[in-house]
């Protein structure tokens, strides 16, 4: 565009130029125009630019979100195994499943031993003053 301007700068002072200057200089409206249509094309692509990179922002913070559910979703769920299986290591429990009473089904001695065994060798130990 300043070549340009010159050129146009050079014809008004009544300075001769070639005729690839002359064409040139008949082409400056295109060219600037062309030049602001380049500009606003990079300013939208630059904008499109921008908001793809906050949707992907916002697409891994809803990943990591949703990652982090699941997981609270397994832990909620292995707790809840947890606190089942350290009830069969009390006795009343015991006694409940042994005889099929108080709204527990009947387990053998057998299963009921398996029950408890997993019990231990699944559920930690819990201090229950803390």
């Amino acid at each position: 565009q300043l070549k340009l301007e010159d050129y146009k700068d050079r014809l008004k002072k009544g300075e001769a130029l070639n005729q690839d200057q002359l064409e040139a200089v008949e082409k400056y409206d295109e060219v600037v125009h062309n030049l602001e249509f380049a500009k606003e094309l990079q300013k939208t692509f630059s904008g499109l630019s921008q908001d793809l990179l906050k949707a992907q922002k916002k697409a891994q913070r809803r990943e990591s979100l949703l990652k982090l559910e699941a997981e609270k979703k397994k832990l909620r769920t292995i707790l809840q195994v947890q606190y089942v299986l350290q009830n069969f290591t009390q006795e009343h429990v015991q006694k409940d499943f042994k005889g099929g009473v108080n709204g527990a089904i009947y387990l053998p001695s057998k299963e009921l031993d398996y029950l408890m065994r997993f019990a231990k060798l699944t559920c930690p130990e819990r201090n229950e003053n803390l």
